[in-house]
């Protein structure tokens, strides 16, 4: 006889007669007959039951032929979609067995079906995810480290191949497991192809030459340059490479007004009859306030190229109108102003564009940094001297951009701060002045000195070039002349030029 002890919810000893079959009560036990010993049942026979016939012709890590274990070759018009003499389908095929492989992964045969008794390479398509290199691409396809060794270590040109990005395209033919070629455009017009031949890998750069369309669009300035743009069917792109033309004669904050009107002539590329980019804009012309100019753009003999006027004056001057775009001022040049802070008379010598903290400052023309550093009232300051008669002024920064010293160069266009409020300021926003020989001048209205135009010895190969390109703009003007609508009627018109597309024309460097 046997007693067992319990411990009661109240805490109170139980002490109970254990019969001869008590451990049944028990939940342990219980679990035990009724949860784990139909589970290790189960598993049992699963382990030990038959199992599915693979095709080791497209599983080369399935179970090996042999004895009882007979392995069909793949048969040109057999169905492969589920094993021979078998009613299973819960095996993959070798698009899902890549498929699995990280980052977007495609297999293929070159359009032919995978056999046996087919020589031809398995191509594998590889879309470059984040973090990839050709290392850890190599690896999980199975490839040698040493083909990899041999790749990268052949010459220049496979250089490229150390600067992969996400999204790009790398595709592989692969032979029984063995790499026999690669292929990677890296570039619009370039692609790497690497090939093995006798247990040697060479490789070449194939040139394709892209199709160009010359396409012409224009419209009238409703609200902004951006919004008439998009209306007009340009693009951001587009859109900017004109703000950039006009940059040094037109204040894309102060001077656009309703009415304006603008007119653009300019490339699209194509490859395999699909477009790829847009190229240069080749001529505009812009009309503000009346005030028409026209741009085009010019190639020099040295290779350089730049937009001139219709005389050959180069668009670009030696400043930049505005060090902030597309931005509103806040305050103008004026001696008589009243500041906010001091609340007393005092010379406001410079504009200030006011913009969101961190907006970034572009210096307006090539200089030395002459100070760098708080002055002041002005709180974080930049001063550029620009040669012995010019220089430039950015005040209330938040911060610098890195790398600045005083005595370094800057070049036009270069960002060298950002917007801040340091210094006596009620707002973020960017204080720049202007001065001539130590004078305080109008950003906004003072006289910018102009670029080297068009050498004279080049001016008559200029107009051979581009008066067809102003002939296309006169056209235009005609157009929108005789019609009862407006420039926008141009928007997505193309001109009447033949359109050059080269397709398979192929160079090998």
């Amino acid at each position: 006889m046997s007693y067992r002890v319990y411990i009661k919810n109240d805490y109170k000893p139980e002490i109970i007669q254990a019969g001869p079959f008590s451990w049944l009560h028990c939940i342990r036990y219980r679990l035990l007959l009724g949860v784990l010993l139909p589970a290790l049942i189960i598993l049992h026979g699963y382990f030990n039951g038959p199992q599915p016939q693979f095709d080791t012709a497209l599983h080369p890590a399935g179970r090996q032929a042999g004895a009882g274990n007979p392995v069909e070759p793949i048969k040109p018009g057999r169905d492969h979609s589920k094993p021979a003499g078998t009613g299973q389908a819960d095996w993959s095929t070798p698009d899902e067995i890549a498929a699995d492989l990280p980052g977007k992964t495609t297999q293929r045969s070159n359009g032919l079906s995978a056999s046996v008794s087919d020589k031809s390479p398995d191509q594998i398509d590889i879309t470059i995810a984040k973090g990839d290199n050709l290392a850890r691409i190599f690896s999980r396809l199975g490839f040698s480290p040493r083909d990899l060794h041999e790749i990268m270590t052949s010459n220049e040109r496979t250089a490229v191949l150390k600067q992969l990005h996400p999204g790009q395209l790398i595709s592989f033919q692969a032979q029984a497991g063995e790499l026999q070629a690669l292929e990677f455009e890296f570039d619009l017009t370039s692609t790497l192809l690497v090939t093995k031949k006798d247990d040697n890998f060479t490789s070449e750069i194939i040139t394709v030459e892209l199709g160009t369309q010359v396409k012409q669009a224009g419209g009238v300035i409703r609200d902004s340059l951006f919004l008439s743009g998009q209306a007009a069917g340009l693009s951001d792109n587009l859109i900017m490479q004109l703000a950039d033309i006009y940059g040094w004669d037109i204040d894309f904050i102060m001077d656009i007004r309703n009415g304006d009107r603008f007119n653009v002539i300019y490339e699209e590329k194509y490859k395999n009859l699909e477009k790829v980019t847009e190229g240069p804009v080749l001529a505009a012309e812009f009309i503000n306030q009346g005030r028409k100019i026209r741009a085009v753009r010019y190639q020099r003999e040295d290779g350089t190229a730049d937009y001139y006027t219709d005389t050959g004056a180069n668009m670009r001057k030696a400043f930049l109108r505005s060090p902030l775009k597309f931005s509103r001022i806040s305050s103008h040049f004026n001696l008589r102003r009243k500041h906010p802070i001091l609340n007393r008379i005092r010379a406001h010598k410079g504009v200030d564009y006011a913009a969101p903290t961190g907006t970034p400052i572009k210096v307006t023309g090539d200089g030395v940094i002459h100070h760098l550093g708080n002055k002041g009232g002005y709180g974080k300051t930049i001063i550029v001297k620009h040669g012995n008669k010019y220089s430039t002024l950015y005040a209330h920064l938040s911060r610098y951009k890195k790398g600045l010293r005083r005595g370094r160069p800057v070049k036009q266009g270069q960002v060298i701060g950002y917007v801040g409020k340091s210094g006596l300021a009620t707002g973020p926003h960017l204080h720049y002045e202007f001065l001539v020989h130590g004078a305080h001048r109008n950003p906004l209205t003072v006289a910018l000195p102009k670029a080297e135009g068009v050498p004279v010895a080049e001016m008559d190969q200029f107009k051979t070039r581009t008066t067809h390109l102003f002939a296309m703009l006169d056209a235009s003007q005609r157009s929108i002349a005789g019609s009862p609508g407006n420039m926008e009627l141009l928007a997505g018109t193309e001109d009447s030029g033949q359109r050059t597309e080269n397709r398979g024309q192929k160079t090998v460097l």
